[in-house]
């Protein structure tokens, strides 16, 4: 402990003594140690720590799934889910969910305001292993039409609207003009066990079941189970797919081809993060790797000052594991010092990463820097402190002392072995930075071309908000109905507004039904192998116009097509070619329903595609109703502007106040936002590549500078020899750039060949452009040698200005 203690001592005066190497060392750390922090601590939070749910290892989501379709993932039917809870022996419990908004209205004079809801089945906590923080959970009767009228109230609902006040667990309150019991209050942090939780629920209500057999392929449930503590996943998948075998062949009309798949609800939770995460954990790593290559850099040149000082310690009896000790405690310092530093700039780093990171990541709100994130600095530090302090260590105490002062010449150098170890080092640097401007140069290319991608809509100018008509107070679809055409009507009259429309689910949103149909006259058979569905989409008169939705062929929906007249619909041009090819699909009827009962739709138009999912996926098959023959009570709407969409807001509001002052104008956007929103993901994993790419990149430039410049000092001696013989200042620039570029071009060929093996774990991540693209491979390989170049002029030019008099006195 004593000789430790010594050690400390020792090395906290060998850094006081030279600040101005301690402090670029632990800069350099500090930016590295930071970046993998801060990276990790979101690694952590989504990949790594186990959900806030009791036992969440025994926790799947359960899928449906038709492979041969090409569905992969589909939420259930009420009546399959329930043939699955009955009939499954594997399962502790299994419930069942589905997200939508209720207004909640006070007496109060309060705003009416659109609450996130979930509507679960009765066993819904336990099988979560949840408890109200007050009052109680649901109970099976509940879930009843007729006795569903209760609700459980989120934490900061409860706050923000009920001053938590304890007392309101009982009494009622308005939920879109029906009277809800308060049954509890939900624990403090409770979110639904969702990937995307950018709007999280703050009302749960139970789900009213009313069993349909017709409803077989009415797919909306999400389905959570909980395994039995001696059933392993692969078990409960074997049973789920007897059950399923049994349902298909009890239901072959709606069950053929039907399967199950189950998926851990972490895996579930996390969707398609992991490979970006692990991406940016990688991209992190490699820039600490520059860090330490810097740092052991300026150890290597610092140690071959130090050559009269080991020589003496290893004179008085020092053996070398003793010295190697001595470097080590140094290192490690710097690299504790960097730690600390690091960690306080990852603490500013994970809020500026929480703030930047799109909404739909998964577990935002979890990511801080908790006692694990600091574990993981405090070891990085020490691994860090011992790989960049490990090869100096053992060249600066290389037991032939009297060899390496003959390799050195006159001069003192700490010889060839020395240099070669340097130069090493930058050409890993060189190489490691390559392979992140590369990976940079991926993604940025990826985002533009994502970028270009045509919407199929002009989203220029468009204000879009959400209306909910509770069903309390709008019984019939013709109230409905003449809602929207006289709410479209008033909005439209104001001033700087070109024409207004509705949808029930907005582009790139995600959202919409997929629904089955049948083509008249046409066996399902005709078109196997492929599914027979599509997005289905209730709008307007002018949302075709309103959005810029080109039309193709035919008409669009007009004011005309009302409930009077026989049912249409328009298809988009994915439908067209699916479904009818080589013919033209005008006037053809299709039915979504039972033929017997549900209407036949003709067709009356094609438009061009929309991109509803993202920008990143091919348009689907899409089929639009008028809301006149098929209304819905839940409508987007859309307003197409002369001036700044948001200019209009406070007349929206005031017409929807006007119409029906307990409707709340809500989750009010531009389409542009819209539009940013849908690509916000790819956005930050782009940023963030190109910013530590950008850092790795300076770390490069001056690990080469400080490499090429301590190399022209140590050689000023033979500078002035060659200048008094008459050498010329090209000559010696050659010399000195010609000695930094050759490093540089070996790091570029080694980055090449990394780059080209690595970035095809990246390919997941592109969009319409290949891991391999030669034009970012050469365009920032030549982008790397310029900069090399420019950092080895710099010494260079200031070695050509040496007086070979006093050069020839340099020792």
């Amino acid at each position: 402990m004593g000789t430790l203690l010594q050690d400390l001592r020792y090395g906290v005066r060998m850094l006081r003594k030279k600040p101005g190497f301690t402090i670029a060392a632990i800069l350099a750390l500090a930016l590295g140690i930071g970046a993998n922090t801060a990276i990790f601590s979101v690694v952590y939070a989504v990949l790594l720590s186990p959900l806030p749910y009791k036992d969440a290892k025994q926790l799947v989501w359960i899928w449906e799934t038709k492979p041969a379709s090409g569905i992969k993932t589909e939420p259930a039917s009420l009546p399959n889910y329930t043939d699955w809870k009955n009939q499954g022996q594997s399962f502790e419990g299994m419930t069942a969910f589905i997200g939508s908004t209720l207004t909640l209205t006070t007496n109060d004079g309060g705003e009416p305001e659109r609450i996130p809801t979930t509507y679960v089945s009765a066993n819904f906590l336990t099988v979560l292993g949840t408890t109200p923080q007050l009052g109680r959970a649901f109970v099976e009767e509940e879930n009843e039409i007729g006795k569903h009228r209760v609700v459980l109230l989120g934490h900061s609902l409860w706050q923000r609207r009920f001053g938590a006040n304890p007392q309101i667990v009982g009494q009622t309150i308005t939920l879109s003009g029906n009277q809800y019991t308060v049954l509890g209050i939900m624990p403090e942090g409770f979110k639904n066990p969702t990937p995307d939780q950018s709007k999280p629920a703050q009302l749960w209500a139970p789900l009213p079941v009313k069993l349909d057999p017709a409803q077989r392929r009415s797919d909306f449930l999400s389905v959570v189970a909980r395994l039995k503590p001696n059933v392993t996943p692969e078990q409960a998948q074997a049973e789920m797919n007897t059950i399923t075998s049994r349902l298909e062949q009890q239901y072959p009309d709606s069950n053929t081809g039907w399967s199950t798949k189950l998926v851990p609800l972490h895996e579930r939770m996390i969707g398609d993060v992991r490979a970006a995460l692990w991406l940016l954990m990688g991209v992190v790593g490699f820039l600490l790797l520059i860090a330490c290559a810097n740092v052991a850099n300026l150890l290597l040149a610092r140690s071959a000052a130090r050559q009269q000082e080991i020589a003496i310690r290893r004179a008085l009896g020092a053996d070398r594991w003793r010295l190697v000790r001595q470097f080590l405690t140094e290192s490690v310092l710097l690299a504790l010092c960097g730690g600390f530093l690091g960690s306080l700039l990852a603490m500013w780093g994970v809020e500026v990463l929480v703030a930047l990171s799109p909404q739909n990541i998964p577990r935002l709100g979890e990511i801080n820097l908790n006692w694990q994130v600091l574990a993981f600095t405090l070891f990085i530090s020490l691994a860090t402190g011992v790989v960049f302090g490990l090869l100096p260590a053992l060249h600066a105490t290389n037991p032939n002392l009297t060899e390496s002062l003959k390799e050195g010449g006159r001069s003192s150098t700490e010889g060839l072995r020395g240099a070669h170890l340097r130069n090493s080092l930058v050409v890993s640097e060189i190489a490691i930075a390559l392979v992140l401007l590369i990976g940079a140069g991926l993604m940025i290319k990826s985002f533009v071309r994502l970028q270009e991608v045509d919407p199929g809509f002009h989203p220029e100018r468009i204000l879009t908000w959400d209306v909910g008509l509770p069903s309390a107070k709008y019984k019939e679809d013709a109230q409905v109905v003449g809602f929207y055409n006289q709410f479209m009507t008033r909005v439209a009259a104001q001033r700087g507004v070109e024409s207004v429309a509705g949808i029930s689910a907005l582009p790139l949103s995600g959202g919409g039904d997929v629904v089955s149909f049948e083509v008249e006259g046409r066996p399902i058979a005709a078109v196997e192998g492929q599914s027979v569905d599509a997005e289905y989409r209730v709008i307007t008169p002018a949302y075709f116009a309103t959005m810029g939705i080109p039309l193709v062929k035919g008409e669009g929906i007009t004011e005309r097509h009302t409930a009077d007249v026989p049912a249409v619909m328009v298809i988009n041009e994915t439908f067209a070619r699916r479904f009818f090819p080589g013919e033209d699909p005008i006037g053809k009827r299709l039915n979504l329903g039972d033929p017997q009962t549900a209407p036949w739709r003709a067709i009356i138009g094609v438009v061009k595609d929309v991109r509803h999912e993202g920008l990143d996926t091919e348009p689907y098959p899409q089929m639009y109703s008028p809301v006149a023959q098929f209304p819905r009570r839940a409508m987007t709407m859309v307003a197409r502007t002369s001036t700044d969409p948001m200019a209009i807001v406070p007349s929206v509001r005031s017409e929807l106040s006007a119409i029906d002052r307990d409707q709340p104008l809500y989750n009010v956007r531009t389409m542009e936002q819209v539009l940013a929103a849908s690509i916000a993901r790819q956005r930050f994993n782009m940023l963030l590549i190109a910013v530590f790419a950008s850092v790795g990149l300076v770390l490069a430039a001056v690990g080469i500078y400080g490499v090429i410049s301590y190399s022209a000092t140590q050689r000023t001696h033979e500078i002035g020899i060659r200048m008094a013989l008459g050498a010329q200042t090209r000559d010696i620039l050659r010399m000195v750039v010609g000695q930094g570029m050759l490093l540089a071009l070996i790091g570029v060929v080694v980055g090449l060949v990394a780059a080209f093996a690595l970035t095809r774990l990246m390919s997941s991540l592109l969009y319409g452009v290949t891991a391999t693209d030669p034009l970012t491979f050469i365009g920032l390989s030549v982008l790397l040698a310029v900069i090399a170049l420019l950092a080895c002029l710099i010494p260079a030019r200031k070695a050509t200005k040496v007086d070979p008099m006093i050069a020839l006195r340099y020792e």
